[in-house]
């Protein structure tokens, strides 16, 4: 295997310096085969819109992937939050 051209960082006390620029370069482009992950999320979005239907308020959902995403760009920039203080904020 090549060496790793992306490091995982799994101390949530040390920032992300060590992030590539972007655009990627062609190499991590292929390590980390990003075609293959956009069909996973189109077979995603496809199976979620199916199930969609049977959802009674189906903003809840929106709000919630939202949510999320939200707290994963945060914890790109070094700031940490649990669900539940998340949902806690958002409940008051």
């Amino acid at each position: 295997m090549p060496d790793v051209l992306l490091q995982i960082n799994p101390d949530i006390n040390v920032p992300w310096n060590n992030l590539p620029l972007l655009p990627i370069g062609e190499e991590l482009n292929q390590i980390i085969d990003i075609k293959e992950k956009l069909g996973d999320a189109t077979a995603a979005l496809a199976r979620l819109h199916d199930r969609s239907i049977v959802i009674p308020n189906q903003g809840v959902l929106i709000i919630t992937i939202s949510l999320q995403e939200a707290k994963t760009s945060s914890a790109i920039e070094n700031f940490f939050i649990t669900n539940e203080e998340l949902y806690r904020i958002l409940s008051k």
